[in-house]
């Protein structure tokens, strides 16, 4: 069987090279992830290019993350759960709320509850959702162009969970303090 590989700027593609420079500046580190899928130039560069879209939705930056670790901890993935909780954390959300979503409990503020709820559900139904949901959603102050942006968020996670699971990715030094089974701490 061919083994995937997890490249440095040094060993990746052409193509490659200046989107894991990219990524190691905008992490303070070089992301597993990254690694691996610099051996795919396009994977990297649409992983990107979505993520950056991403980041242009109405949600606040720290509700983007929650909304990513939502889908990862639905699609099972330990590499971006971890990922998308630090990132939560250096964007403003609570280690509380981050615990709690984790742990999948319910929140105190219906706001951001409807937000991690919705995004569970487009993931586990693969976005055969009730009208129910919907109008919970809808009810604390969201649109149905919210609903588009956050299925631009699940695209986004499918594909890195996916790539995190067929590589078998190991989670990043930088991202430890966050993995499953910590508690975060203020």
């Amino acid at each position: 069987m061919k083994q995937f590989i997890k490249h440095s700027i040094e060993s990746a593609p052409e193509e490659s090279k200046e989107l894991l420079k990219y990524g190691e500046k905008k992490y303070g580190m070089l992301p597993n992830l990254f690694r691996y899928m610099a051996g795919a130039p396009s994977a990297l560069k649409g992983y990107i290019d979505l993520f950056n879209t991403f980041s242009k939705t109405s949600f606040s930056s720290g509700e983007q993350h929650l909304i990513l670790l939502a889908v990862s901890i639905v699609n099972k993935c330990d590499y971006c759960t971890a990922a998308h909780t630090r990132a939560a954390k250096a964007n403003g959300i609570s280690s509380s709320i981050l615990n709690a979503v984790r742990k999948q409990k319910k929140l105190e503020d219906k706001r951001l509850n409807a937000l991690i709820d919705i995004s569970k559900k487009i993931t586990e139904t693969r976005g055969n959702i009730e009208a129910v949901d919907l109008n919970v959603f809808y009810e604390v102050g969201f649109s149905p162009e919210n609903i588009m942006e956050i299925i631009v968020g699940v695209s986004l996670k499918t594909m890195s969970n996916y790539i995190n699971h067929v590589t078998e990715n190991i989670i990043n030094e930088e991202l430890k303090p966050f993995e499953i089974g910590k508690e975060i701490e203020d």
